[in-house]
């Protein structure tokens, strides 16, 4: 683990780590049809779960489409001028668009290979710039959110992700060239993390979105148990009792939402929730629980310009205060599952 949170320089990245993905991925597309014979044969002893067809399709299709987005990237490096006019606002619309196409393909392999879907139900249209506060949990739940930003509320895409993404070429090189901004979970120097928080925010367009997971990683009792220490370690035993108290969401840090909110007065807030991924922390977890078969739903709020506070103090404490909100939500819709079934309260 230690060794893959160490991201390579970009010159090794491009030279060494994209041609041996795209070869490798290139390949396993090829043989698509003869490896999911192979996943058939073995699943002969686990008809009831498939689970080998199912996880391991599942594999075979980001293959599939790391293949596909890892030319698509090329061809639209090549329409910039080899590059030259990446950073033009053309570009950056036609990056977010190309990126939504290929989250729609990750979505529906998901749905096909594990038998989930993930709905938002679209009860408002929140106009001009929006910062988003999510909850974090789950594999790939902040691709999910950010599918549905681009795909079903077309919207313009920004986005914090941690930097262990860079190993992924596709993402390297497409997220790279929008407004993306990759951090450490834990940066002994936040200084340029919170810089580039503000810069994003501010140069924001009516379009915009911009998605921040104020707990800094996906939930796992490690991290819940972690984040109540952390709070007890700076003398917010008060905050600490009440972070202990949400049991489905790890207390929120507010340096990153104090960043955005104050590089501009005119965005509207929207938190959001879902439930359903809480579980699967692990490769090993997936693997007993499938199928999957369970529905992944979400809510959302929004706060307009004018109810948003503005000091660094009112930010934390409301943003705390909107987390306990996330925390009964998911506490009242929470997900049970048994041998891969689930039953969502209503």
């Amino acid at each position: 683990m230690t060794i893959l949170t160490k991201v390579p320089p970009p010159w090794f990245r491009l030279f060494v780590l994209t041609p041996i993905v795209f070869v490798f991925c290139a390949v396993v597309t090829l043989l698509s049809p003869v490896l999911h014979l192979i996943l058939f044969v073995l699943d002969l002893v686990d008809r009831k779960r498939w689970r080998f067809s199912r996880l391991g399709g599942l594999g075979i299709a980001l293959c599939v489409t790391e293949f596909v987005g890892l030319i698509m990237a090329f061809v639209l490096w090549v329409a910039a001028g080899f590059g030259l006019a990446l950073r033009t606002s053309v570009f950056h619309h036609a990056h977010n668009r190309a990126f939504g196409w290929w989250l729609e393909l990750m979505t529906r392999a998901l749905r096909f290979y594990l038998g989930f879907d993930f709905v938002m139900p679209i009860h408002e249209r929140v106009d001009g710039p929006v910062v988003t506060f999510a909850r974090h949990a789950g594999p790939g739940d902040s691709f999910l959110l950010a599918r549905l930003v681009i795909r079903d509320y077309h919207r313009q895409l920004r986005m914090l992700g941690t930097t262990k993404l860079l190993w992924d070429p596709f993402i390297d090189h497409m997220l790279r060239r929008m407004p993306y901004y990759f951090c450490e979970q834990d940066p002994p120097d936040p200084t340029s993390h919170l810089e580039a928080i503000t810069e994003m925010c501010a140069s924001m367009d009516d379009d915009s979105v911009l998605i921040i997971f104020p707990e800094g990683g996906n939930w796992t009792p490690g991290r819940w148990t972690k984040s109540i220490e952390r709070l007890e370690s700076r003398g917010m035993h008060d905050r600490a009792e009440r972070a202990a108290a949400m049991k489905n969401v790890l207390a929120p840090r507010s340096a990153g939402a104090i960043a955005a909110l104050r590089a501009r007065n005119d965005v509207s807030v929207v938190f959001v929730a879902h439930v359903g991924l809480e579980d699967l922390i692990s490769i090993r977890e997936i693997w007993r629980k499938i199928p999957l078969r369970r529905h992944v739903a979400g809510t959302y709020w929004s706060v307009p310009p004018d109810q948003v506070p503005v000091t660094p103090t009112e930010i934390s404490r409301w943003l705390f205060d909107q987390w306990e909100e996330v925390d009964r939500w998911i506490a009242d819709h929470r997900v049970d599952t048994v041998d891969g079934q689930s039953n969502a309260a209503s």
